[in-house]
Formats: C-alpha cells, sequence, structure tokens
C-alpha cells in the first residue's frame, strides 16, 4: 500500500503577512513603472527630458532587480526556505531613493535655464573626472590622458565662472566648486520637495543596513543579519520595502507628470492607482 505524503503546511506569523501585503503593493507600483518604461520611446524632447527617460529606466531595472530578490513567504514552505537578505533589499531600495533625487534634479525639476546649464556643467565634469582617474589609477599607458587634462581644467574653469553660482548657498557654491555631482544637499531636497521628506533618515538607516560595518553585523546574533525569516528582520524587509515603494512610485509619477500628454494622460487609470503611495 502506497503512503500519502502529507503536505506540509504552517501558519505564517502576521508580520509575515504584513509583509505579503506590502510586497503586493510593490508588485502594483512596478507594474506601471514597467508599462510606463516599455511606452516612453520616441518621445520629442530637450536634453533635461532625455536624462530624465535614462534614469528613468535605470528606476525600472533596479526595481525589477529588487523584486527579483525579495522573499515569498508561504504557508506551503518551510521558513528556512526563504532568504531574508536584508543588506541587499535595503541596497536596491537606497538605489531606487538615490535614482529618484538624480531623475528630480537632473530631469523633472523646474529650474532656469541657467540653473539647468550649471547642473549640466557639473554633471559632465564629474563624469570625466570619474573617467579620468580610473584610467590613471590603471596603470595603463595612456597617451589620451594629458588632453583629458586640458579638457578637465577647461570644463573646471567654466563651472568656477559660471553666472548662476552667485544665486547658491554658501554650502551650495562649495560643493560646485569641489566638483559634487549634485550640489544640493539632503536638507535642501527635504525643504524644497515634500516627497524627499525624511531622506535623510530613512538614506542613513538603509545605508547602516547595507554596509557590512557597523551596524548591519553588530546586530546580528543566531537568527538576526543571516537571512532567517525571524521577525526583527522581516520587519526591516518591510521598511525598506516602504521606502522603495514610495520613491519608485514617485519616479514614475514625476517622470508621466512631466511627460503629461505623451504619457501621463494616456495612462492617467494607471497612475492613479499608484499616487496613494506618495502622499
Amino acid at each position: 500500500m502506497r503512503r500519502i505524503k502529507k503536505i506540509f503546511i504552517r501558519e505564517l506569523s502576521d508580520n509575515e503577512l504584513s509583509y505579503l501585503d506590502e510586497l503586493g503593493k510593490y508588485d502594483n507600483i512596478l507594474s506601471t513603472t514597467m508599462l510606463i518604461s516599455q511606452n516612453q520611446g520616441g518621445i520629442d524632447t530637450t536634453g533635461r527630458g532625455v536624462r530624465a527617460s535614462k534614469v528613468f529606466t535605470r528606476q525600472t531595472l533596479t526595481g525589477m532587480s529588487l523584486r527579483n530578490i525579495l522573499p515569498y513567504p508561504s504557508k506551503y514552505k518551510h521558513q528556512a526556505e526563504e532568504s531574508w537578505d536584508i543588506g541587499s533589499i535595503a541596497l536596491l531600495s537606497r538605489n531606487i531613493m538615490e535614482g529618484y533625487v538624480s531623475l528630480y534634479y537632473y530631469g523633472i525639476e523646474n529650474v532656469t535655464e541657467e540653473d539647468a546649464e550649471l547642473r549640466f556643467f557639473l554633471l559632465q565634469y564629474h563624469r570625466n573626472r570619474e573617467w579620468y582617474q580610473i584610467r590613471q589609477k590603471s596603470g595603463k599607458n595612456d597617451s589620451d590622458l594629458d588632453e583629458f587634462t586640458n579638457v578637465l581644467e577647461e570644463q573646471k574653469k567654466r563651472i568656477r565662472d559660471h553666472p548662476y553660482i552667485s544665486s547658491l548657498t554658501k554650502i551650495q557654491k562649495d560643493k560646485v566648486l569641489q566638483g559634487y555631482e549634485i550640489y544640493k544637499t539632503k536638507a535642501d531636497l527635504e525643504k524644497e520637495n515634500k516627497i524627499c521628506l525624511g531622506l535623510k533618515l530613512d538614506y542613513q538607516l538603509l545605508s547602516n543596513l547595507a554596509h557590512p560595518l557597523p551596524l548591519s553585523i553588530e546586530r546580528m546574533d543566531n537568527k538576526k543579519g543571516r537571512g532567517i525569516g525571524n521577525e526583527i528582520d522581516i520587519n526591516y524587509c518591510i521598511l525598506a520595502l516602504n521606502i522603495a515603494q514610495k520613491y519608485l512610485a514617485a519616479s514614475t509619477l514625476g517622470f508621466t507628470d512631466f511627460f503629461y500628454d505623451q504619457l501621463g494622460k494616456k495612462f492617467k487609470n494607471a497612475l492613479d492607482e499608484i499616487r496613494p503611495f506618495i502622499s
């Protein structure tokens, strides 16, 4: 007589059920993000619009990568079958937050032409300086480096002499003159953009969870921080997922509001469903 294999069933904890509820919300936001990303091609726009489109594409990919590593607990699976990798989840959630800031700063924020030009010059300089340093430190004989140095000096002077610098605060001026990619501080963004309220705190929390040291290992014990579905790590995953929800929704809505005639109007119903996540 054949034995009938008993089906494994377990009770999900309240935290697991709460997490699954938040995961469903994230899936809805990501689906809308992917829908917009697939329909953004061919829009005639300015340089800032092109950069916004590129950042938005990057946001879509990061959102998909986060979804690929998010656990999916089930009453038909042992708890140990899911990996609650809070460090990686926090890192990708932080990338989505940073992506929104880049999208806003380089693409969709309503700024003057002078301000937009300075931001573009800074972006160019920062990019070229990074490539220069990478090539220089690689130790390879690169005949273009001398010419690269001259280009960087010209770009630095163009930034230093830019008329819009006089409109900035001292902290912002210092960031410009030091060649920072973004001259606005997190405090500036929190003050100017209601979506960014809590940006500093959320960034610090996600960074401490993502970094190898110190919080991420100091909070480890026989259960916490080891990928096991304990209640504390599930709570951290919910928190990281909430932050990702907010900034991915803000990216999608900000991008489509910027291109309202081409995208916002066409996909209004789907976009209205995710709008509550930024309120």
